[in-house]
């Protein structure tokens, strides 16, 4: 699958997701994953299934499609790419209470400053360690990431 037929599959995808027509969705997005050839399709193509499940409700299938997706982003040896797959990594550690994981892949996240995309991630990683913080019951260090968040 080239690169436009990649991206118009993406967006076939996106339609159908935001019709309500998830599982439709879903199927598309899994049919790119399979049969693209394209790096940075495939990278966008795995956020959208991260998103999708994780609306749902499926932490340990958007997990998996994370650890898929820093694989992706590593082959792609771009650091924004690097610290958006991170990020989706610690949001899914964070779904399913892996709270030490979620702080430990978030302090990854903002290590990777400098890049464009970390820049305006900031604030949801942020919100991401804080939300581990206060999983743990650590309550001040909570309070100073929703602040800088």
């Amino acid at each position: 699958m080239g690169q436009d037929q990649t991206k118009q599959q993406i967006e076939k995808g996106l339609h159908l997701y935001q019709s309500n027509q998830t599982e439709k969705a879903l199927r598309v997005w899994m049919r790119v994953l399979e049969k693209s050839a394209d790096p940075a399709g495939r990278f966008r193509v795995l956020g959208c299934l991260i998103t999708a499940h994780a609306e749902m409700g499926r932490y340990k299938d958007m997990l998996k499609f994370a650890v898929v997706q820093i694989d992706t982003a590593r082959e792609l040896e771009d650091p924004d790419f690097l610290t958006e797959s991170y990020l989706n990594l610690a949001r899914s550690n964070e779904k399913l209470c892996e709270f030490q994981k979620t702080i430990s892949y978030c302090k990854t996240c903002l290590n990777m400053q400098g890049t464009t995309v970390s820049m305006q991630l900031n604030g949801q990683v942020s919100l991401s360690m804080g939300n581990a913080f206060l999983g743990l019951s650590i309550f001040q260090k909570a309070l100073e990431c929703f602040e800088k968040a």
